[in-house]
């Protein structure tokens, strides 16, 4: 009789650190003062996705003028895509800054 044992998926950590390694995507280390240069503040979360074809980092940070945000970076090269103002649950805009277009449409940082 054989056992069976659950197959775990990696996780986030493993998978950023593996794309690192093969070069696929820039260390979250070299993307933070990009941050830091186009808007002061504490960050608050970072996650790296998939997204459209391509990893992104998606960095929430409360900026020091009190509002929060959420930067959007292309992983491969530390590319702003979009900084859009974070919503609160009742359709509150914490922020007052909206970048236009999607992915497709980046800014320079």
């Amino acid at each position: 009789m054989a056992l069976a044992l659950p197959v775990y998926a990696e996780s986030e950590q493993d998978r950023a650190r593996e794309a690192v390694r093969a070069g696929e995507i820039m260390p979250l280390e070299q993307v933070l003062p990009r941050v830091e240069k186009i808007t002061p503040g504490r960050i608050l979360k970072v996650e790296l996705e998939r997204k459209r074809g391509i990893w992104v980092y998606e960095i929430k940070l409360l900026r020091d003028n009190g509002t929060l945000s959420k930067l959007y970076f292309d992983a491969r090269d530390g590319t702003l895509l979009k900084n859009r103002p974070h919503y609160g649950h009742h359709g509150r805009q914490w922020g007052h800054h909206r970048s236009p277009g999607g992915w497709e449409n980046r800014e320079n940082d």
